[in-house]
C-alpha cells in the first residue's frame, strides 16, 4: 500500500522564528556581497557548511569521486580526503565546530562529506547537538544503516531534511550503481524509509523532508518515472534528479546523444505521472540542462572569478578543511585549531583574494577543480551583481537560452509535444 505524505506542518517554526532567520540570512546575504566586493576578510561566517562526520563508506557506487569500485579508481581518487588518513570525527570536535559555526552566524549544516554520515555512532548525538543551536541541519545517506531507532531520533530531533542516495528505480538496477549490494538491499532501504515516514506520523512531524536522489548515467536513466512511482510508494516528499557527472575512469556513464533523445522522452512521461501522484521533482530544470559531459571541451571551460570563500566551507571527518568540495588543498585542520580560527586566519583570506582572481592562475587554487565548477551558477549571478558592466555579452551558466526555456515551459504542460523536445535531427552541443 502506497504511503502518502503528511502535509499538515504541525511542527514548523512560529512565525517570529522565522522572521528572525529570514533577517539573518538576509543580514549574511549582504555581508556575503560585501566581502566579495571588497575582498576583505568576511565579518560573519559561511552562509553554510558541510561537515563529514565519517569519510570512509560502507557502498561501492560506480559514479562516486571518494569511494568508486576497484575497476573506477582513478588518480585523483587519492586526493579526496585532502592527504591524511578517512576518519571518523569525534562527537567533542564536532560539536566544537558546530560551536564555532553557530557563533560566526551560519544558518545551515549539511552532514555530507566524503562517506556515509550513518557509520559515526555519534550521529544521532551530532543532529540533536546542532539541531540544539537553531541550525537548518540536512544529511545525506544511501539509507542502509537507517534502522527504527536511528529514525525516531532524526524525527525527535528535528532534522530537517534527509536526502536518500537510492540511484535505481527497481531492485534489480540497484545492484549495477552501488555494486556491493544485492538486489534485497533495495527492499530493505526502501522498507526503512516507509518506516520513517510512519515514525513522522506517530510523532506528528513532518520532517524531515524526505528527497530521493537518483543520479542519472547509461545504467538508469531507462528508470526516472519508476523513482517517481518509488517515491510515491514510500511516500518521500520528492524526487531530485541530476545528470552524473564524470571522471576518467567513468567515461561510460555518460549518455549518448541518442540515449540523452530517449531520456527527454522518458522525463516527460515520468512528470506527467508525478503530476498525477502529487511527487514533486525537478524534471523541468533538469530537462532543460545539459550533461556537462556535452558540453565543448570535454565538459571544461575557462574558469570564472569564484566567491565560495565568502559563503560555504567543508570540514571532512579527518579534521581537515576545504574551501570548495572541489578543492583537495586543505586550508589547516580542525584538530590544530578552531574552525573560527581558520575562517579568519591569512591562508584562508589568501585562498579567498586567488579564488576571487580567476581565472588568473595561482597556485593556491591549483588543486581545485575550477574548470568544470559545481558552484558556476552561483558565482556567476555573484559576479552579474558586483560586475555588471563586464559581465555584459557574456552567456551565463545560470540562465537558459530561449530553447531551454521553452522546452522547461512546456514540460510544466500536460500537452508538452516529444517530438519537438527530443529533436532528433539535432545534435547534442554546448550552449543549445
Amino acid at each position: 500500500m502506497a504511503v502518502t505524505p503528511s502535509t499538515a506542518r504541525v511542527d514548523s517554526p512560529p512565525l517570529g522564528a522565522r522572521a528572525r532567520r529570514l533577517v539573518s540570512i538576509a543580514r549574511q546575504g549582504a555581508a556575503v556581497l560585501w566581502g566579495a566586493a571588497s575582498g576583505r576578510r568576511p565579518v560573519i561566517g559561511p552562509l553554510h557548511a558541510q561537515i563529514g562526520v565519517a569519510d570512509p563508506c560502507n557502498h561501492r557506487c560506480v559514479m562516486c569521486w571518494d569511494h568508486p569500485p576497484v575497476d573506477r579508481v582513478d588518480a585523483g581518487t587519492a586526493l579526496r580526503f585532502a592527504g591524511f588518513r578517512e576518519g571518523l570525527m569525534p562527537l567533542d570536535q564536532f560539536q566544537s565546530v558546530v560551536d564555532d559555526l553557530y557563533g560566526l552566524g551560519t544558518q545551515r549544516i549539511d552532514l555530507v562529506g566524503r562517506g556515509e554520515p550513518t557509520l559515526n555512532k555519534h550521529i544521532a548525538e551530532m543532529v540533536e547537538f546542532a539541531k540544539s543551536r537553531s541550525m537548518y541541519v540536512t544529511m545525506t545517506t544511501n539509507g542502509s544503516r537507517l534502522d527504527p531507532e536511528l529514525a525516531q531520533r532524526f524525527v525527535s530531533a528535528g532534522l530537517d531534511r534527509l536526502k536518500i542516495s537510492l540511484n535505481a528505480g527497481t531492485p534489480e538496477t540497484y545492484p549495477r550503481v552501488h555494486q556491493t549490494e544485492a538486489p534485497e538491499r533495495y527492499l530493505a532501504v526502501k522498507a526503512r524509509l516507509i518506516n520513517l515516514v510512519q515514525e513522522k506520523r506517530r510523532q506528528g512531524k513532518s520532517s524531515p523532508l524526505l528527497t530521493l536522489s537518483f543520479v542519472i548515467s547509461s545504467i538508469n536513466f531507462h528508470e526516472v518515472q519508476q523513482m517517481v512511482e518509488v517515491a510515491h510508494e514510500i511516500g518521500a516528499d520528492n524526487v531530485s534528479m541530476v545528470h552524473v557527472v564524470t571522471r576518467e575512469a567513468s567515461d561510460d556513464l555518460c549518455l549518448t546523444p541518442a540515449q540523452h533523445r530517449k531520456l527527454i522522452q522518458l522525463l516527460t512521461k515520468a512528470q506527467k505521472r508525478a503530476v498525477e501522484l502529487g511527487v514533486e521533482t525537478n524534471i523541468p530544470t533538469l530537462a532543460a540542462t545539459l550533461p556537462t559531459y556535452f558540453e565543448k571541451n570535454e565538459g571544461r571551460a575557462e574558469p570564472r572569478p569564484c566567491y565560495v570563500g565568502w559563503y560555504f566551507s567543508l570540514i571532512l571527518a579527518n579534521g581537515a578543511v576545504l574551501p570548495c568540495c572541489q578543492c583537495t588543498s586543505p586550508l589547516g585542520t580542525v584538530k590544530e585549531k578552531s574552525f573560527a580560527e581558520l575562517w579568519s586566519s591569512d591562508r584562508y583570506q589568501k585562498f579567498r583574494t586567488a579564488a576571487r582572481q580567476l581565472p588568473r592562475a595561482n597556485p593556491l587554487v591549483a588543486s581545485c577543480e575550477c574548470d568544470r565548477c559545481m558552484l558556476r551558477a552561483r558565482n556567476e549571478s555573484i559576479d552579474r551583481i558586483l560586475h555588471p558592466v563586464r559581465s555584459l555579452g557574456r552567456k551565463s551558466e545560470a540562465e537558459f537560452t530561449l530553447r531551454d526555456v521553452f522546452r522547461m515551459r512546456k514540460l510544466d504542460t500536460q500537452d508538452f509535444d516529444i517530438d519537438a523536445a527530443a529533436d532528433p535531427e539535432e545534435p547534442v552541443v554546448a550552449g543549445r
